[in-house]
């Protein structure tokens, strides 16, 4: 598919695609510019720019192009009163797309496959896809599924082995409701056994930055009570940063395999294993110091870290290089932290399963 075809079917799903996007999918800047000013030139594509927020749209040809092109993909976006094939003005709805659109484009990548003629129908609930790892946006089952419209999730992504329903905070703690979110986690479980496969749907959580992780890990859930905190809607909370480096993560978290080649890996950090089932700490290093893998940014295991390393007041941590100064500012200063380089790591899972 040519880079501009990927683009306003990109914008097809999304909407309203932020405008800081494109890049990520064309590449170049300058590249991309030239087929930004093109497409508008044509009548494809037209900006939004208020409020502060610039997205692009299709224009009434830019539609006609994708569904003539890519029926299969685009039709369930571009036709009918779903709310991408009448994209609203308001800046709240605009945003809601904005927040969908960048899971969209972070996810699809990775390499996961996002568009509907690469995935199995939802008609059989969600089914195992193999080896390959799968997105459902929101909008592709939520009209038929009253009791989750007001979730906040933004979609569900499947791996061979696990299944995580994804959410996208951005730069401000979301709206938070459990009920509504352990409904949301309720339906996806349901639909995994109808699909015949995995029976526990965890959570992942997308932001903007390395650095707001800190702001969700301290949240009191807000005056109201009404925004995000860590709860036990999930059993496991996984943040995501959306920068490049992240890819390491999402590697780790859509391949069984590779997790455990990592956790081997670290394995070899500690001096004394602890063998209780249910310890936080791997063990001891060489310093006779409890040692705790943070590699993954599972919050809740964050947070029962902070409150063991609390009371015993010292401790060592392993994380990845981007992820170590907001670990650092999170446990205090009496706890080491050890750095992994992200490059090594990456090139140590591309090496393959045996190696």
């Amino acid at each position: 598919m040519r880079k501009q075809d990927t683009l306003l079917l990109m914008i097809a799903v999304s909407g309203e695609m932020p405008a800081d996007l494109a890049e990520h999918i064309i590449g170049s800047v300058s590249y991309t510019a030239a087929v930004i000013t093109r497409l508008k030139q044509e009548g494809y594509i037209s900006v939004r720019n208020k409020a502060g927020y610039k997205g692009y749209v299709l224009r009434a040809k830019g539609k006609r192009y994708v569904l003539s092109q890519y029926s299969e993909d685009a039709a369930s976006f571009l036709q009918g009163s779903v709310e991408t094939n009448h994209v609203k003005t308001e800046i709240e709805k605009r945003l809601r797309l904005h927040r969908m659109s960048k899971v969209w484009v972070f996810l699809w990548k990775m390499g996961i496959e996002i568009f509907q003629s690469q995935k199995p129908d939802l008609g059989n609930g969600f089914e195992k896809s193999g080896k390959k790892a799968v997105y459902y946006g929101s909008l592709e089952y939520k009209e038929s599924a009253e009791a989750i419209k007001g979730s906040r999730a933004c979609g569900v992504l499947l791996t061979g082995d696990t299944a995580y329903v994804v959410y996208n905070t951005m730069a401000k703690r979301m709206k938070w409701a459990q009920k509504m979110e352990m409904a949301m986690r309720t339906w996806t479980e349901r639909m995994l056994l109808i699909g015949g496969g995995l029976r526990q749907a965890d959570s992942l959580i997308l932001g903007n930055t390395m650095d707001f992780l800190l702001e969700l890990l301290n949240s009191d859930g807000g005056v109201r009570k009404n925004l995000y905190q860590v709860d036990d809607v999930y059993e496991h909370y996984y943040y995501i940063p959306r920068t490049d480096n992240a890819k390491v993560q999402m590697e780790l978290l859509l391949t069984s395999w590779k997790r455990e080649k990592i956790k081997n890996l670290l394995a070899t950090l500690v001096k004394y294993p602890r063998r209780k089932q249910y310890a936080l700490s791997e063990g001891f290093d060489k310093d006779m110091q409890l040692i705790y893998f943070c590699h993954e940014l599972d919050m809740r295991h964050l947070c029962r870290i902070k409150q063991e390393i609390g009371w015993k007041q010292k401790g060592t941590i392993i994380c990845l290089d981007y992820q170590a100064n907001v670990l650092r500012a999170y446990f205090g200063e009496g706890v080491r932290v050890r750095e992994l380089n992200t490059d090594k790591i990456m090139e140590y899972l591309t090496k393959g399963r045996d190696e």
